[in-house]
């Protein structure tokens, strides 16, 4: 199941090793082609295996270095493609829209995955980063006793450009999403200039991790996705509406960690710390100086992060 890449010009650390393999499935629940990879230890002896959710436009070949860390601390890694994005299904004649089917239909596509294709025989643990956080926690509150632990990168519980006007800006977004799927005010394709890649944008301060987005992009246009659309801001909005509004978080019983930095432009910080006190086993922890993805980040605030998280997992096996 190892797939064939072209690979960016970028450091060791960044590319596939030998052992990173991937594969696909069709969820027969939503139609959806899904695409994920995995890397295991190759003495297939394991503590866990960590489940990463990636952030909007994201793509597991962001997430090697991270997979090598796992590796490296003992655990299996599964990264998924979600919907839309990556090499999971697309549009078929606009395949840069970002849309979506509903958090439903992701949580659906994540439930397969783990249900049919890891069939887990030790603890799984679950990495969320952004929109991927708001997908993992709502598929906490469904499916209970499936994950030991979670950690959170910067989940989006809420999104920072529209703070407090969730309940005004969702139904036009439906609306309009009536008419197809259209892009969002000044979304377009996906195109390299989106992001700087130099560690002066809003993503990451470190310049070389970065880079590794678009350097991907550009050797695979296949992973290239443009902005999303109204229907993503739509059932983004209402999992966001409804996680705020939700009072019993009861079925979460596992040890949470919500993290969140100083730097944020994205998603709103507020809605993290609002959430994460309405969980009685979530921990909240700010990271100064830190930009939005927080594990493409510098190597102290990657550490701070990844020492806080692993010891999250390694204190429940």
């Amino acid at each position: 199941m190892t797939t064939d890449l072209n690979l960016p010009s970028l450091d060791k650390c960044f590319l596939p090793p030998a052992n990173w393999q991937s594969g696909d499935f069709t969820n027969p629940q939503t139609d959806h082609s899904i695409h994920y990879s995995f890397l295991l230890p190759d003495n297939q002896k394991m503590c866990g295996i960590i489940v990463a959710l990636p952030g909007l436009s994201e793509f597991g070949e962001k997430y090697i270095e991270t997979a090598r860390d796992c590796i490296n601390k003992g655990y299996g890694f599964y990264v998924i493609d979600w919907a839309y994005q990556g090499r999971s299904t697309r549009l078929e004649d606009t395949p840069h829209r970002r849309s979506s089917d509903g958090y439903d239909a992701d949580i659906s596509d994540l439930d397969y995955l783990i249900t049919n294709i890891i069939k887990p025989t030790t603890p799984l643990f679950m990495l969320a980063h952004s929109m991927g956080g708001n997908i993992g926690l709502q598929y906490l509150i469904k499916y209970k006793d499936i994950f030991q632990a979670a950690s959170f990168s910067a989940p989006m519980f809420g999104i920072k450009a529209l703070k407090n006007k969730e309940m005004l800006a969702q139904p036009i977004a439906a609306l309009i999403s009536q008419f197809g799927n259209l892009y969002i005010p000044f979304g377009q394709d996906w195109h390299e200039g989106a992001r700087k890649s130099n560690g002066e944008d809003i993503f990451s301060s470190d310049p070389k991790r970065d880079s590794v987005h678009n350097a991907w992009c550009l050797a695979n246009p296949g992973l290239q996705v443009g902005n999303p659309t109204y229907r993503w801001i739509n059932e983004s909005l209402k999992s966001i509406i409804d996680l705020k509004n939700r009072q019993d978080f009861s079925m979460v019983s596992m040890p949470l960690l919500f993290s969140y930095v100083e730097l944020e432009e994205l998603v709103d910080n507020d809605a993290i710390q609002y959430i994460g006190t309405k969980i009685p086993n979530a921990e909240l922890m700010e990271i100064k100086k830190a930009k939005h993805e927080i594990l493409m980040e510098t190597d102290n605030i990657r550490k701070k992060f990844l020492d806080r998280t692993f010891s999250l997992f390694k204190n429940t096996l």
